[in-house]
């Protein structure tokens, strides 16, 4: 059960990155080239991963994918933190 949630996690975040990368998606602050490719490599680790549970691939070879998918998700989670996705918005103004 967690493969496929993993899988239709991915698949979620493949295309919110993708959406990013074409402008329709996202807040303001986080519609950058930067942060589309995070989204993506991010989303493509979690299909990666859930993909090589559900296709129950030898414990071998998912050890390796499932790493490589780690890998896809630290560099996302850097290059969204780089297009400053997670930076909360500053608002200019008298607020007290």
């Amino acid at each position: 059960m967690s493969a496929w949630v993993a899988l239709g996690a991915g698949c979620f975040g493949v295309v919110v990155g993708l959406l990013t990368l074409i402008g329709r998606a996202g807040p303001p602050h986080a519609r950058s080239r930067w942060s589309g490719w995070g989204r993506t490599a991010m989303g493509g680790g979690f299909v990666m991963d859930g993909g090589a549970r559900v296709l129950g691939v030898p414990s071998g070879v998912g050890l390796v994918v499932s790493a490589m998918a780690l890998g896809l998700v630290v560099l996302g989670a850097v290059l969204q933190i780089r297009a400053g996705a997670y930076a909360r918005a500053r608002h200019v103004g008298g607020g007290d």
